[in-house]
């Protein structure tokens, strides 16, 4: 029970930054829309097989060495800069130094976490997490990938999808666990215009995407709800994760884009 409790808090942190090898890793994921009158298509397989609608912009612009520079509940993070440019399965993937200027889980663990865009589809890949628990302990987090944002959705239009995740421990003595994700995006508000640290910015869309993990062993799951703002030809500018009681902020500072 114990290692099962340390798994849901990693697993909190982990979801609370996701807002960075370039093998193409398996990841159990599907994803479909939602609702009834959608004018996009949908995808499954982790979201690796087309689809997409027809994109009503740029809203996270995408090229080597775009930079943005967040505060983490009012504390400036270094900049999440676009590192590299890689081909993975066919795709072309845009990869983060940090995830809001923060390593994925500080000193206790890190992955790689990537960005890619289709025909208004946005898909953030996290891979692997790899975990130094202490005391000679490590253990591997099996990584995933989803969709952040749909451009071209209407206000109240959702996708959904699920994925699993594996954590192997180094130590024989502790069993693998799976936990499984469930996820809901939902367009709040399209065209609207938001002031964050006292910059305004147009055309932005502002979406929420509820999570809800089980893990084995514990009789409910675990529900947050981050919600995120994408301002056209900037990129994120906000997001607010509530999870378990606790809310963690980040607004935009600045950006450089090339």
């Amino acid at each position: 029970m114990k290692t099962i409790k340390l798994i849901v808090g990693l697993f909190l942190i982990f979801t609370a930054f996701t807002f960075t090898s370039c093998d193409n890793e398996p990841i159990d994921s599907s994803i479909e829309l939602n609702n009834g009158n959608n004018n996009g298509g949908g995808n499954n397989g982790g979201g690796n097989n087309g689809g997409g609608g027809t994109s009503t912009g740029d809203y996270w612009p995408a090229a080597l060495n775009n930079q943005w520079v967040f505060k983490l509940d009012g504390a400036q993070q270094p900049p999440m800069k676009i590192i590299s440019i890689n081909s993975i399965g066919g795709s072309t993937y845009y990869t983060f130094d940090t995830l809001f200027g923060q390593g994925s889980m500080g000193t206790v663990g890190s992955a790689t976490t990537r960005m890619k865009k289709n025909s208004g589809d946005y898909y953030l890949k996290i891979e692997d997490l790899n975990l130094n628990l202490g005391n000679n302990l490590t253990a591997t987090m099996t990584g995933f990938e989803y969709v952040i944002l749909k451009d071209y959705l209407a206000v109240g239009q959702t996708w959904n999808g699920v994925y699993t995740q594996t954590t192997n421990y180094s130590d024989p003595q502790i069993p693998d666990i799976t936990q499984t994700t469930n996820y809901t995006g939902t367009i709040v508000e399209k065209g609207a215009t938001v002031t964050v640290n006292g910059a305004s910015y147009t055309n932005v869309i502002k979406l929420r995407i509820s999570q809800s993990t089980t893990f084995p062993g514990l009789p409910t799951p675990t529900v947050a709800d981050s919600d995120y703002w994408f301002a056209k030809d900037v990129g994120p500018i906000k997001a607010v994760t509530v999870s378990q009681g606790s809310t963690t902020t980040n607004e935009l500072m600045s950006f450089i884009l090339n």
